[in-house]
């Protein structure tokens, strides 16, 4: 009897050693790092991108009460390259010619409802030729409205030299 004692004596003694260890180092960051490029990859396609078509011209900033929704066509005049250089035309992003501007002007069909046209103009460009511009759209019967950006704040207008 004293050994069936002794045997439970030393099952109640025994201790169980767990095979787990502590984590001691840093996770492995791989797992966090395709999580995240797989959410900025989502963000990305799932944003709207919205792109102004025309030619990448800078416009003036000014406090505008309304904003037009037309038929739009773009014409986009960008400033001279070099002093004594003319302006460059674009109409619909094609370059074009003051003269075939004209022409493409007469070219619009008149059966649309809201039709005009959009002036792209760069701050830098002489004001006499955006007035060309809206001169030709006039003869062609089309409204035009020069295109401008708002202010950076509501209450301030930027008025540069």
């Amino acid at each position: 009897m004293s050994s069936m004692n002794f045997e439970r004596k030393l099952l109640q003694r025994r201790r169980y050693r767990s095979r787990l260890k502590y984590f001691s180092q840093w996770p492995e960051l791989t797992a966090l790092l395709d999580v995240l490029f797989l959410a900025l990859l989502f963000f990305a396609l799932t944003s709207s991108f919205i792109r102004i078509p025309g030619i990448g011209v800078e416009l003036p900033r000014i406090a505008a009460l309304e904003v037009a929704e037309l038929e739009r066509f773009v014409v986009s005049v960008t400033a001279p390259a070099k002093p004594g250089m003319s302006c460059r035309f674009y109409f619909k992003d094609k370059p074009v010619t003051f003269e075939e501007l004209k022409h493409e002007f007469f070219r619009i069909p008149e059966n649309l409802e809201r039709r005009s046209i959009i002036i792209c103009a760069d701050r830098r460009v002489p004001f006499d030729t955006v007035t060309q511009v809206m001169a030709a759209a006039e003869a062609a019967k089309l409204p035009s409205f020069i295109a401008v950006m708002p202010p950076v704040k509501r209450s301030e207008v930027i008025i540069e030299k």
